[in-house]
């Protein structure tokens, strides 16, 4: 799945049920071997809401030209524990450990906006 040059999208998935996600709710994307999400200038997150997401088959997940991204989502993210993964301006690859890309992208966020010295 490709995303891309949309400067006013925020999330990928919305919460439509007026802030209320149900924290058991489970999206599973089955197939989806790629993830990339591409000059999004807004986009804060994946998704906000409390959705479990999980991507079984995922292998390359990239996340180039989205500044204003803090976290993938606010729910629990289930992917395999080898996944490629890119994050930043340019398509530098960067460690995800122990599939917590929730943490991997606050820090890096954080250390581009200069909050943390590598």
């Amino acid at each position: 799945m490709l995303v891309y040059g949309c400067r006013a999208m925020r999330e990928v998935v919305i919460n439509d049920e007026d802030g209320a996600a149900n924290f058991e709710e489970e999206i599973v994307f089955t197939k989806l071997k790629i993830l990339y999400l591409y000059d999004l200038d807004s986009l804060t997150s994946f998704c906000s809401a409390n959705y479990t997401f999980k991507f079984p088959s995922l292998e390359d997940l990239s996340i180039i030209g989205c500044p204003k991204m803090k976290i993938f989502t606010k729910g629990e993210l289930n992917a395999p524990l080898r996944v490629n993964f890119y994050y930043g301006e340019r398509d530098d690859q960067q460690p995800w450990a122990n599939n917590d890309l929730n943490t991997i992208i606050q820090h890096l966020h954080a250390e581009k906006m200069g909050y943390i010295c590598a």
